[in-house]
């Protein structure tokens, strides 16, 4: 999540704007090894993802869980924009607000995660029903698909619903067959630094290489662009494996900070408005391009943004979500009568 907000502190704030390959900065290259990482982590969080859920039945409670995450916080600052005048009203920002899932749906994170979420039963009949060579060779077969004609062959498709069951189906791969190689802690801290080159060389590279498109704005992240590009696979892979094999003991700080992050992503990369206000006006990214000061900044902004969110997250949970799933438990058997005799009525 860090990784993530790192990225946007980049590429929300404008300041990517800012960047001059004619005149190349030692601020310039920090901002762009810095904010590397936002696909990178979107990978990281959908292994995780597939590492555990393989193994785990579908869950309505967790589907409601996570609808309400997202509407509760869709709706809390829509309406805080609104009433503060920050943010006019429009029908079409309405609709988007009321409509969001559907609107981001396979083009967006939060819209196609929900999409993700209720194919998983069925991902998990096929992981389930095929041996390892051919879970291999599908992984094989789609990596192919979205990975090295998207790298090599400069073919832009990405369908976001079709790369994340890719990146579910690896993420249960490593889970399902423990592989010595997926065990070694040195082997995955070694993967991981030198992935973490590549990525930030190839960034490099390009800045004072690369030929200037017709479009006039350089691909300096092409490698990384986009969570199915090779090398930000690579990075996610590696890092996933590394934490994987990292020997920790049960920890409430971790599993606390852990609970909220995705409500840390659904705050502070809200709406346009969020990002406007946060990284524009609130924290004026833009103004730090040429200052001195710009590393202290993004690194305090970046953990001062995690904080914060994560602090509103815990409220919500301990306050909001905690008791009002607590009281859906405790009714549940009624919920469930209610239910049956609807549906008994419903089909006389």
């Amino acid at each position: 999540m860090l990784m993530i907000i790192a990225h946007h502190y980049v590429v929300n704030s404008g300041l990517n704007t800012f960047y001059d390959f004619k005149n190349i900065t030692g601020n310039m290259i920090f901002l762009q090894l810095f904010g590397f990482g936002g696909k990178t982590g979107i990978n990281c969080f959908l292994l995780i993802t597939g590492y555990f859920m393989c193994k785990q039945d579908f869950s309505f409670k967790k589907l409601l869980k996570l609808y309400f995450e997202i509407k509760f916080y869709t709706f809390l600052f829509y309406f805080i924009f609104l009433a503060s005048g920050y943010e006019p009203f429009s029908f079409t920002e309405l609709f988007k607000t009321v409509f969001n899932v559907a609107y981001w749906m396979n083009n967006g994170f939060i819209g196609t995660f929900i999409a993700l979420y209720l194919i998983i039963p069925f991902l998990n009949i096929l992981i389930r029903n095929i041996d390892q060579k051919s879970h291999s060779t599908l992984i094989g077969i789609l990596i192919f698909i979205y990975t090295i004609t998207s790298t090599f062959f400069y073919n832009w498709t990405y369908e976001y619903l079709g790369w994340y069951s890719t990146i579910y189906i690896i993420g249960a791969y490593i889970r399902i067959y423990e592989n010595k190689v997926f065990t070694k802690l040195k082997l995955s801290v070694l993967l991981s630094c030198v992935s973490l080159i590549l990525a930030w060389l190839s960034i490099i590279i390009i800045d004072y290489f690369a030929p200037t498109p017709k479009s006039g704005q350089i691909p300096y992240y092409y490698f990384v662009s986009d969570s199915n590009k090779l090398l930000a696979l690579l990075c996610s892979i590696s890092f996933f494996m590394m934490f994987k094999n990292i020997t920790i003991k049960q920890n409430m700080i971790i599993n606390t900070l852990a609970a909220s992050t995705l409500g840390i992503l659904l705050i502070h990369a809200n709406s346009d408005t969020m990002r406007k206000f946060l990284w524009k006006d609130l924290l004026k990214n833009a103004s730090y391009y040429n200052s001195s000061y710009l590393v202290i900044h993004a690194i305090c902004s970046v953990v001062c943004v995690y904080i914060v969110c994560f602090t509103i997250d815990y409220c919500r949970i301990r306050f909001i979500e905690m008791p009002l799933f607590n009281k859906i438990d405790r009714n549940e058997e009624k919920l469930l009568d209610y239910y049956k005799k609807f549906k008994a009525k419903f089909a006389n």
